[in-house]
C-alpha cells in the first residue's frame, strides 16, 4: 500500500514538470533550501528570460514583519539555490510582504539532528553532527531531483 505522500508527490511533480527542472526543484524543496526561513517564506513566482535557465528572478512571499530579516538573508538564499544547480540559476530575489495566514510555531529544542542510517549516502563518512545532517538532507533532495 502506497502512502498518501508518495501518491500526491507524483501528481504534483507531473503538474510542476511543465515549469522546468529549476522551478520544480525550488518549489518542491523550499523547506530544505530556505531551512529555518521556510517558516516565514513561500516561493511565489520564478521568472527567466526567454529560452534561458540562468539569471532568473524569484519572488518570495514573506510573513508581515519579517521583511528586513529576509532582506539580510538574500545572499544566503541565493547561495542555497545556486549551489544546488552548480550555476547562477537565480540572481535576483524580490520580496513581497503579506499575511501568509500561518506561521509554523517554532518550539524550543526542535533541532535535534536525526542522522539517517542509509548505506547509499556518501555523507555517512562524516562524524555525527549538524554538517552530516545537512549533507544528508542535500543528498536526499538531489536524489529526488534526478
Amino acid at each position: 500500500m502506497k502512502s498518501l505522500v508518495k501518491i500526491t508527490e507524483n501528481i504534483v511533480e507531473k503538474k510542476l514538470s511543465r515549469l522546468g527542472a529549476v522551478q520544480t526543484h525550488i518549489l518542491l524543496n523550499w523547506n530544505y533550501i530556505a531551512e529555518h526561513y521556510s517558516n516565514i517564506t513561500i516561493p511565489d513566482k520564478i521568472k527567466f528570460n526567454r529560452n534561458k535557465n540562468t539569471d532568473g528572478q524569484i519572488t518570495i512571499k514573506v510573513q508581515n514583519g519579517f521583511g528586513p530579516e529576509i532582506q539580510h538573508a538574500i545572499p544566503f538564499l541565493l547561495n542555497q539555490i545556486n549551489s544546488r544547480f552548480g550555476y547562477k540559476a537565480i540572481t535576483k530575489i524580490k520580496i513581497i510582504q503579506s499575511e501568509l495566514g500561518y506561521i509554523k510555531k517554532i518550539e524550543k529544542n526542535v533541532f535535534q539532528p536525526k542522522v539517517l542510517n542509509d548505506p547509499d549516502l556518501i555523507s555517512n563518512i562524516l562524524p555525527d553532527g549538524e554538517l552530516k545532517l545537512a549533507m544528508q538532507r542535500f543528498e536526499i533532495s538531489r536524489k529526488k531531483m534526478l
